[in-house]
């Protein structure tokens, strides 16, 4: 893997954070929590670090001034950032939001009430930027956000993420406690679980798909390559995949697959990827043309970064090019991932953005986790 280390990665989830993976993906996932006071503050944890009491580093028990203290941005500073908005506006970038249901200390029980609050606030904002309508997702892997998606009355498109793991504890803790849902849980039921429910979506851990643990479900596994492969095309047909994470050794293999990246190398120093090949950050927002497919990939190491940075400056974006090349884009990925329908249904609103089922790179909390 090709790199210069003198990139710093930006905080997570904050407004630098987000701007940068805005530029240099196809979008980000960001995090948020409502604070005491209802504002929208761009956090992932549950409770901030230190040794005071959990009810005083609960965001939900805080006041926005009290967290934004502590270096945290709001939502709404992301959305006075002119750069960011303008890419949200352009069609050709996708803002993933999950939304964070508070810690046993907040003792806010109600949590479909509390995503439901949250999502209000969140259209509400989003109101006077006309966004295209497949340029943002909500989610969360509360089993409550259906519930709060039919309270709210939201018209945005939104899914539930996969395992549920529970809002506070460690990592290994939750994913141990998540294991029985898991389990319980195969792709093919996910994806009709979610179809039912009118979600676009489904956003689920690598697990399902890679590894020894995609063999704990019933029937033949899923997989990103063979027959394996075939089987989770028959399955999901044109739902969007958002898995994470995003191992650069599988991020070649996992974009060919049809699946959306949650990545966390969002690094813009890393030219080539661990099988050699050069990397492209936006398959989905500034794709290819096969003659500079043809020129990057007859590149020798020492070359790639300065031709990159040509193909950025060369290559129009998704909502810069026209009807026929922007057709031909989609015909050819929903041939190659074997979605049902027809080229017209493939290629209608267009200008609303790419189809969900269409890969993408988003910046897992803007430039990659990094706390």
């Amino acid at each position: 893997m090709s790199t210069d280390s003198t990139w710093v990665t930006p905080v997570e989830n904050s407004v630098e954070a987000l701007e940068h993976g805005m530029r240099f993906v196809d979008g980000v996932e960001l995090d948020l929590r409502l604070s005491a006071d209802g504002e929208l503050m761009l956090w992932h944890d549950e409770l901030f670090a230190g040794k005071s009491p959990k009810k005083e580093r609960s965001p939900e028990l805080l006041q926005s001034q009290e967290i934004r203290k502590m270096g945290v941005d709001r939502f709404d500073d992301l959305l006075k950032s002119s750069e960011f908005t303008k890419l949200w506006q352009s069609s050709s970038k996708t803002v993933n939001i999950e939304l964070k249901v508070p810690h046993p200390v907040a003792k806010i029980s109600d949590h479909a009430n509390h995503l439901a609050t949250m999502i209000s606030k969140i259209e509400n904002s989003l109101d006077d930027l006309d966004l295209p309508k497949r340029s943002t997702m909500i989610y969360g892997f509360s089993p409550k956000i259906s519930e709060a998606v039919k309270i709210s009355q939201t018209k945005l498109p939104n899914t539930q993420l996969s395992p549920h793991l529970r809002s506070w504890g460690k990592g290994k803790m939750k994913r141990l406690i998540g294991s029985p849902n898991f389990i319980s849980n195969t792709v093919s039921g996910l994806v009709r679980d979610r179809r039912r429910k009118g979600m676009p979506v489904v956003g689920m851990a690598l697990h399902y798909l890679h590894g020894w643990e995609r063999f704990v479900h019933p029937g033949a596994p899923v997989s990103l390559t063979g027959k394996g492969l075939n089987r989770l095309f028959s399955i999901s047909q044109e739902m969007g995949l958002h898995v994470w994470p995003a191992p650069l050794k599988l991020e070649p293999i996992m974009l060919e697959a049809g699946i959306t990246l949650i990545s966390d190398f969002i690094d813009p120093t890393i030219y080539t990827l661990p099988n050699g090949e050069i990397r492209w950050p936006r398959p989905a927002s500034q794709p290819l043309d096969q003659e500079w497919k043809n020129r990057l990939n007859n590149a020798d190491e020492l070359e790639r970064p300065d031709l990159l940075v040509e193909a950025e400056n060369s290559l129009p974006m998704w909502h810069e090019m026209s009807d026929n090349p922007r057709n031909k884009s989609i015909i050819s990925d929903a041939q190659k991932w074997n979605w049902s329908g027809s080229p017209d249904s493939w290629t209608n609103d267009l200008q609303e953005g790419r189809p969900w089922g269409c890969a993408r790179i988003i910046g897992h909390r803007g430039s990659g986790e990094n706390h």
